[in-house]
């Protein structure tokens, strides 16, 4: 059974979560709604998982130190489902993240997990090298959007800058591009 712990400082997203991961098959260890209760609970719990509301964490460097509490555990953060995605396929994702023995999801992993259908698809033109206004343009949004979005998906996968996310973007595509080859 897969073990997981909950950070959020929101407690109805937190219950939503437990209820749908538990529903899964899954053992809630922890819910903890601050960093502080995050890094007590990381490594007397020892969970598979733990899944993080990037919001709690002080900042991106914070991932660091708890990957050093509990190097085993996968830091996973907060998924983002779309409408049309199944509660169910999340607690798959979970269960085979938890099965591989690196502590870290592929980025492809990441960007499935947190990421939308048109965050994705804004992740692949970034890969694509394209400028804010060619993406504007794209997209059918403002600059101003763009940057937005930017700044926003950078903070969820813990980016530090347009470079990493190309390279979140480049690897999500080479994994696409294996899968539609195998296919």
């Amino acid at each position: 059974m897969t073990r997981v712990l909950i950070a959020t400082s929101e407690p109805i997203l937190a219950k939503g979560l437990e209820t749908v991961l538990m529903a899964g098959g899954m053992q809630i260890v922890a819910v903890c709604h601050d960093v502080f209760e995050l890094f007590e609970s990381l490594p007397r719990c020892h969970p598979d998982i733990a899944v993080l509301d990037m919001a709690l964490l002080p900042a991106p460097e914070a991932m660091h130190d708890l990957r050093r509490l509990a190097p085993r555990c996968r830091l996973v953060p907060w998924p983002r489902l779309a409408l049309s995605d199944s509660p169910a396929s999340l607690g798959d994702a979970l269960n085979v993240m938890a099965l591989f023995p690196e502590p870290d999801p592929s980025p492809s992993v990441l960007v499935n997990l947190t990421c939308n259908q048109r965050e994705r698809e804004f992740i692949t033109l970034v890969g694509y090298g394209l400028s804010d206004e060619q993406i504007a343009v794209a997209l059918g949004r403002s600059r101003s959007a763009v940057q937005k979005l930017l700044r926003s998906l950078s903070d969820r996968l813990g980016v530090e800058d347009r470079y990493e996310l190309v390279l979140y973007g480049l690897s999500t595509l080479g994994e696409a591009d294996q899968t539609e080859r195998s296919v």
